[in-house]
């Protein structure tokens, strides 16, 4: 019976202890998180004890730029980010952008842990100063349910997002670094999520109609990217994030949502490729791959 009193108050100081260090980065105003310049995005790794996908953060710039090193020793390139507390001013009423300004703060640790969960990601081991690093459950640090809520959202498709960060991880890694076994097993579990999905492709509806709820696509322009060696590529994204990501500062462009299966009859003719998610892990998909995946998963008729 002692023997229990001591377990659980063991697991009650351990809980309190979580939840003490799931404040703090709640509260934090700075830190520096690990960044994959493979991916574009927050350097994703797998946990080993629980197997929590988890990001890296810290408080202390000298400990992230000390991991980074580390990271490239073993041929993993990542960047150390700076994570600040912004003063931004913003006018009063949007429609007026010279008139009466308000002060906002932009909390940009919080907008990191919060499009993590669009990633696929449930954890964040943070290291403090002059502290062991802890692993907090994601659902710990942002608001109740927010995981939740975006896993049920059609719009998002995090395992389809983490499934193809973790492989371009690995495939971009330096030459003599890549587990080639590890690679294989990862495309195969990206390629079978591909082809079940649904991706947003890009449109340009005609002047005047840009805001009608249903679209003509005959009536409308798809957009292309321009390599700097002059081929196009037709980009696709895996969810509306993606989509943000890319529509940024591009007028009236919309989305449409379709399945993978019936991506070829959107193919551009002058394109070399499609681009899938070119502002975050950019993978190209070639013409001839996408009949190939269908046919290995057994989907062929599904493109009719």
């Amino acid at each position: 019976m002692a023997a229990d009193i001591i377990d659980l108050k063991d697991r009650m100081k351990n809980t309190a202890d979580k939840k003490t260090v799931a404040e703090k980065v709640q509260d934090l105003k700075e830190a520096y998180a690990l960044i994959s310049p493979l991916t574009n995005l927050p350097y994703v790794e797998c946990e080993q004890e629980n197997f929590f996908d988890q990001v890296l953060l810290y408080e202390m710039k000298e400990d992230a730029e000390a991991a980074a090193k580390v990271y490239g020793e073993k041929g993993i390139r990542v960047l150390v980010r700076d994570l600040k507390t912004l003063e931004l001013e913003l006018p009063v009423k949007p429609e007026e952008p010279d008139g009466e300004k308000r002060k906002v703060f932009l909390n940009q640790v919080r907008q990191h842990l919060g499009i993590l969960p669009f990633m696929g990601v449930n954890a964040v081991c943070y290291k403090a100063a002059d502290a062991p690093a802890e692993l907090i459950e994601l659902e710990n640090v942002l608001p109740e349910d927010f995981q939740k809520k975006v896993a049920a959202n059609a719009l998002y498709q995090p395992n389809l997002q983490l499934t193809g960060v973790y492989l371009m991880q690995e495939a971009r890694k330096g030459k003599d670094a890549v587990d080639r076994k590890v690679l294989h097993d990862l495309d195969e579990e990206f390629s079978s999520n591909l082809v079940k999905a649904k991706v947003f492709m890009p449109v340009l509806p005609p002047k005047g109609k840009e805001k009608d709820p249903q679209l003509n696509l005959k009536e409308c322009q798809i957009p292309y990217l321009k390599h700097q060696n002059g081929d196009l590529f037709f980009p696709v994204f895996t969810d509306i994030w993606e989509f943000q990501k890319y529509a940024q500062g591009k007028g009236a462009l919309r989305s449409i949502q379709i399945p993978f299966t019936q991506l070829e009859k959107f193919e551009g003719k002058q394109a070399k490729a499609y681009m899938l998610n070119p502002m975050g892990f950019s993978i190209p998909l070639t013409k001839e791959m996408i009949p190939k995946l269908m046919k290995k998963f057994g989907l062929e008729g599904d493109q009719k």
